[in-house]
């Protein structure tokens, strides 16, 4: 019956099922199975069709264009992707200010600091309040074709509005935690534009049916600064973003170690920490090399000896060829609510250091996978180096170990079926075994 439904079924876009060239094609249905599904099919006047199935049908909303925004399609399209091997996802919707809105928006918030305007110009009231009702408007047109609606972070409210679907709502960060560790650079809102988006944060968190979030961070944050209950919260983790999965990759003990560190934003990701760190570690391996992948110049009074600097991309193979020339994966963060490369490098089996107190003690397991160290302490981070960049079977063990985690908890699948049970409960619609 699955192998009849793949061959009617074929994929033509996000929302429809391109069946025929014309009404008056003809279909020859040889079996039973093949003429049941058939007739679960609704053809419409354009020649095109939807299966009509039991599948739960999500509508999913996110700030940003899945189809022309890299950064967009790196991050969710293997979620997606997946989401849609498991379910009917009949749109996925760009909530982005459009035409005059956006022009204005970007106006009202312009700062002569790139990032601080950026943040500004997602992070404040009229946009938020602006997102929420235009996609609610949108979604309205979708209600007779979605169950549930499925919300990737918190800059709009979609689920609000009368007679409005049920709301899920996918995130890994809240404002409460990037204004608590301001070390992190990532929150450039005043005291006042601060409280104003929680505000709207605490709306949009109480009216959701359910709320996943990638790590335990987020959801202590969610409990105790936006008082949301436990019983409506899941840990559900992330996929890495390569699918497939790379091939194993083999590496040589004999040449010299590479540690790499990716992270566009220097500071914020601790490339100063890593580069003091690995200064330390080259006294006691020499050899030792460390490509940095980041934006914009380094910083000057670091040395740069045996250090290779590599501009950030969206190509896939560009960013998989790093990974497959290291031996070690550094990410000394001030802060971290998640930690997409982590994944990614463990993939490429890369034992990986990442700092405590954040959200990577989800990801690393210490001892086993990889390193944890103090962030603060650069000593430490030298320390994790020197242990792992002096001992290549355990690098090897580390990363052996690391590979099999993410074969076996950090797929993009694997996030889906820790999701489906709070989709399936928001659309009222029991668990299919």
């Amino acid at each position: 019956m699955d192998d009849q439904r793949k061959a009617i079924r074929l994929r033509c876009d996000q929302e429809r099922w391109n069946l025929f060239p014309s009404m008056g094609a003809l279909v020859f249905l040889r079996t039973p199975e093949a003429l049941s599904c058939f007739l679960t099919l609704e053809i419409s006047s354009v020649g095109t069709c939807r299966m009509k199935s039991n599948r739960l049908r999500v509508a999913a909303v996110l700030v940003g264009d899945i189809q022309r925004m890299p950064d967009m399609r790196v991050k969710y399209g293997a979620f997606f992707d997946a989401l849609d091997r498991r379910f009917d996802l009949v749109d996925i919707h760009d909530a982005n200010l459009r035409g005059p809105a956006r022009y204005w928006n970007a106006l009202w918030t312009f700062n002569p600091s790139v990032a601080v305007w950026k943040e500004h110009f997602f992070k404040n009231v009229p946009a938020f309040k602006s997102r929420s009702l235009r996609t609610m408007a949108y979604l309205k047109t979708l209600k007779s074709r979605a169950d549930v609606i499925l919300q990737i972070g918190a800059l709009l409210n979609s689920g609000c509005g009368k007679d409005c679907l049920p709301l899920v709502i996918y995130t890994d960060n809240t404002t409460r935690i990037t204004s608590r560790r301001p070390e992190g650079g990532r929150l450039a809102l005043s005291q006042q534009e601060t409280e104003r988006w929680v505000e709207h944060e605490r709306n949009l968190y109480q009216g959701a049916s359910h709320i996943a979030v990638r790590a335990s961070l987020v959801r202590d944050s969610l409990i105790n600064d936006y008082g949301v209950d436990a019983k409506r919260l899941s840990v559900i983790g992330g996929g890495v973003n390569f699918s497939p999965l790379p091939e194993p990759v083999s590496r040589s003990s004999n040449s010299p170690p590479t540690v790499l560190f990716i992270g566009e934003g220097f500071h914020r990701k601790g490339g100063d920490l890593l580069l003091r760190a690995f200064a330390q570690a080259r006294l006691h391996v020499p050899q030792a090399r460390l490509c940095i992948v980041t934006r914009g110049p380094i910083p000057m009074g670091y040395s740069m000896e045996n250090v290779e600097v590599c501009p950030p991309s969206w190509d896939r193979e560009e960013i998989a060829a790093h990974y497959r020339r290291a031996d070690v994966f550094v990410l000394p963060s001030r802060l971290e609510t998640w930690g997409d490369v982590l994944l990614e490098a463990m993939a490429f089996g890369l034992p990986c250091v990442g700092v405590r107190g954040q959200a990577m003690e989800d990801i690393i397991q210490h001892e086993s996978t990889g390193l944890l160290v103090d962030q603060s302490q650069t000593n430490d981070l030298a320390g994790a180096l020197i242990r792992l960049l002096s001992q290549p079977a355990m690098r090897q063990r580390m990363g052996q170990t690391a590979r099999t985690l993410v074969e076996s908890e950090f797929t993009w699948d694997r996030v889906v079926d820790r999701l489906e049970p709070a989709l399936m409960a928001a659309a009222n619609r029991p668990l299919q075994d």
